[in-house]
């Protein structure tokens, strides 16, 4: 079966129960926060009218690399309404909230990096891209494959940050797939551009240590460690933290140098 077949069962074996619980969220009179859709990953790209998956499968690397959660996330086809609205209708088939992604990576996503600039997610992709381009040149004979994933799945239709206690127990309870997609997708290497979100990251990797990446602290560039990941992973901040100039590229060059060694 091939990784987006896989991917969809993955999904649709969660997608009642989610669904119905996110659509009472949104009919809900006291809410004072709407879900948006929540973030599936696709690996289809389309060649005419059939999709494929070789710029995935046949890269040389794989690599994920983790943001904290979307800032809404809708299609603009007319399946999420005139006009299009961010907050999630169980009327919305998963396909199509797959084709969201879809879209996503066949507009901006080129050769390995990001060329979107927007309002919602350019700062995230700015920092996303800065660690592409270096690995990229770290690895000039090998082609690299990079999937953009959320450690938060389900994040608020309006409005920048955390979705709430309510809507994100509702992902824990009946949307956890981020280790079922880790394990589908095999990827060499995750990267987690999230800052200090390690309590999201233990939600996922329960017995997850931080070993700090030298020369840093801890809490600036530290290796992921778990006895459920089989891969090297990293975290360090995400690239809207105001820091001086500079300082996320040497960062991102140190976590570039350890995967190396790891590798070589």
């Amino acid at each position: 079966m091939k990784l987006n077949e896989q991917l969809k069962a993955l999904y649709a074996s969660r997608w009642g129960r989610i669904g119905d619980s996110l659509q009472a969220v949104v009919c809900g009179e006291h809410a004072d926060v709407k879900p948006a859709y929540p973030f599936l990953l696709s690996l289809a790209r389309w060649e005419g009218d059939q999709p494929t998956e070789d710029w995935y499968t046949d890269a040389d690397l794989k690599v994920m690399v983790f943001g904290q959660e979307t800032n809404s996330w809708k299609g603009d086809c007319d399946d999420f309404g005139t006009p299009p609205s961010p907050v999630f209708s169980f009327d919305v088939s998963m396909e199509a909230v797959m084709g969201i992604y879809e879209e996503f990576y066949a507009t901006y996503y080129h050769d390995g990096t990001f060329n979107y600039k927007g309002p919602r997610y350019g700062m995230f992709h700015y920092g996303f891209n800065r660690f592409a381009l270096l690995l990229n040149a770290a690895l000039p004979d090998k082609r690299v494959a990079y999937v953009w994933n959320n450690l938060v799945k389900i994040g608020k239709a309006d409005g920048k940050g955390f979705c709430g206690a309510e809507i994100y127990a509702l992902e824990r309870e009946h949307f956890s797939v981020i280790q079922e997609e880790i394990n589908i997708l095999k990827p060499d290497l995750l990267l987690f551009l999230t800052g200090t979100y390690d309590e999201r990251i233990r939600d996922n990797w329960p017995d997850a240590q931080f070993s700090a990446l030298f020369p840093y602290e801890v809490n600036e560039a530290a290796q992921v460690i778990s006895s459920a990941l089989s891969m090297p992973a990293y975290r360090t901040s995400h690239p809207s933290a105001h820091l001086p100039k500079g300082t996320m590229e040497a960062r991102l060059e140190a976590i570039v140098k350890d995967f190396m060694e790891k590798i070589i």
